[in-house]
């Protein structure tokens, strides 16, 4: 009869490491602020030597960095008194090159979308247990500008305003998730938020006519204490965005979800 070892299978059950340059990490705060839309296009990153004193790096470090994202055509940095590191607005698509770029795009937007579900759902709950006055006032200032931005159909067919839509929609979402207080949420939401800039950022040239349709619902559920609704509340807002995302890629691709 053949014996089973009793000794511990390590090899699958612990992966490798790699060692992270530090200019990596600098790279992935940067990004990270601007697909958070913290930082706009035509908004100035703090300068070189700002940079460093806030991220307790080196010069040479931030420079690496910059050079990372000028590499990605994120940021370009302009010569002159009123130069210095810029955020670069991102080139729409044409129809065709949308077609191939979503096609690419589907399976990072499936699993986006369950991540969202998962933790966005939950945050929002906990929020409307544990929200403060200050939450809420943040929360009515995103909508508030939001709200603005979808006023017309100039207004949300302005590239501008879509830029600043995104960046109010993701403020609207990780207050939410500071709410919660519980920083692995937090974490999730700022994390999916920034996944969702490349393959939304590319293929909108407008903002939906419902755009902010469910931000005013699930605030109300958020301030009312009823956590119940505002999860379920998020729950249709993430489904229906998913669904209007959808509906903006080509018919052989949306047959495939």
């Amino acid at each position: 009869m053949k014996q089973i070892s009793s000794e511990p299978q390590t090899e699958s059950a612990i992966g490798s490491i790699r060692a992270t340059a530090t200019y990596e990490l600098v790279v992935e705060q940067l990004r990270k602020a601007i697909f958070l839309g913290r930082f706009m296009p035509g908004d100035k990153l703090p300068p070189e030597r700002d940079l460093t004193k806030q991220m307790l790096v080196s010069r040479t470090t931030i420079r690496e960095a910059i050079r990372v994202l000028e590499g990605e055509g994120l940021v370009a940095v302009k010569r002159g008194a009123a130069g210095g590191l810029v955020v670069l607005q991102q080139d729409r698509l044409s129809p065709s090159q949308i077609e191939a770029y979503m096609e690419t795009q589907k399976e990072l937007l499936d699993t986006l979308f369950e991540y969202r579900l998962a933790n966005e759902c939950a945050a929002t709950a906990l929020a409307a247990k544990r929200r403060e006055k200050k939450h809420l006032v943040r929360l009515r200032k995103a909508l508030t500008e939001m709200d603005a931005l979808c006023a017309n159909r100039e207004s949300r067919a302005n590239t501008a305003n879509i830029a600043r839509f995104f960046s109010c929609d993701s403020e609207f979402h990780v207050v939410i998730a500071e709410a919660a207080n519980n920083h692995f949420l937090l974490n999730a939401v700022e994390q999916s938020r920034a996944g969702m800039f490349l393959p939304v950022g590319k293929v909108f040239n407008r903002l939906e006519d419902r755009a902010n349709d469910h931000h005013q619902g699930i605030y109300q559920a958020i301030e009312q204490q009823n956590p119940d609704l505002a999860a379920q509340r998020m729950k249709m807002h993430i489904e229906a965005t998913r669904a209007s995302l959808y509906d903006l890629m080509p018919k052989t691709i949306r047959s495939k979800k």
